[in-house]
């Protein structure tokens, strides 16, 4: 077995009932439920964990900062992480949209995200599920790739459709100009390779990791209403297990292809 990376089978963990707001935490405190706000948002599917968001079921509690349910994800504890410049990471997960999945055309979903943590700023770097027209050419459903530090943003015609499978595989080095990496493979395909900063100047290191399900346009009940309206009433996703290597400058085989290490279903 490959002792430097780790393997996350969901089916050897109990999910808990999350507690707004403060999270969950689960699979021996490496994880944490971040769920606003269903306490079922996150649940065990066999080897996979559910993520299920339904904007208004169950109604928020009043004490919630917004009236609408618009993120159901887990994320890489502890939640404040900073990782140091020169921390490699490389992660691998299968997704599997729900059979009754729909492409909301009115809103972007974000579906994985690094976040540093950074008041006023945005993830360094996330999946996105495309809108219409949010960016432009998507016409709905496609992924994109999200680079926030050079405010980058591409759209890949990869676009799951209910029960389809999104086999992932991200590579970062957090780095300033030319020393930081970020690749995405897609379903095997190498779609984004970048070399340059993949942290923000002045908050210079790397930050948590989360999947599930983030309807960021969801805080609005306006945007609810175009998704109710667009026949898209709620979503659900499945993860499949998650294979993690992390490394710095002094492990020997820093920087060392791991694509086959982590990739899912790898032997």
């Amino acid at each position: 077995m490959d002792c430097r990376c780790q393997i996350w089978d969901w089916s050897n963990y109990d999910v808990p009932i999350n507690t707004w707001p403060v999270g969950a935490v689960f699979a021996s405190d490496s994880f944490r439920i971040d769920s606003e706000t269903d306490p079922h948002a996150v649940t065990n599917a066999g080897n996979k964990l559910r993520f299920y968001l339904d904007p208004i079921r169950p109604t928020p509690p009043p004490e919630a900062d917004n009236r609408f349910n618009m993120r159901a994800e887990i994320q890489t504890e502890p939640w404040d992480v900073q990782h140091p410049l020169g921390t490699e990471q490389w992660l691998g997960w299968r997704y599997t949209f729900g059979d009754n999945y729909r492409i909301d055309p009115t809103a972007p979903i974000v579906i994985f995200q690094n976040h540093p943590r950074v008041p006023g700023h945005p993830p360094l770097f996330s999946l996105e599920i495309a809108a219409y027209h949010r960016p432009t050419p998507a016409v709905g459903g496609e992924i994109q790739v999200i680079n926030d530090v050079e405010e980058d943003r591409i759209v890949y015609p990869v676009k799951p459709m209910a029960g389809d499978q999104l086999d992932v595989v991200i590579h970062v080095v957090f780095g300033l100009e030319d020393s930081g990496k970020l690749q995405v493979w897609l379903n095997g395909t190498l779609y984004y390779d970048f070399s340059g900063a993949t942290v923000y100047e002045g908050y210079e290191w790397g930050g948590r990791n989360k999947w599930g399900i983030y309807h960021h346009l969801h805080r609005d009940s306006t945007a609810v209403a175009n998704s109710l309206a667009a026949g898209v009433p709620d979503m659900e996703l499945f993860m499949g297990p998650l294979k993690m290597i992390q490394r710095d400058s002094s492990d020997p085989e820093y920087l060392q292809d791991a694509y086959l290490r982590v990739r899912p279903d790898a032997e």
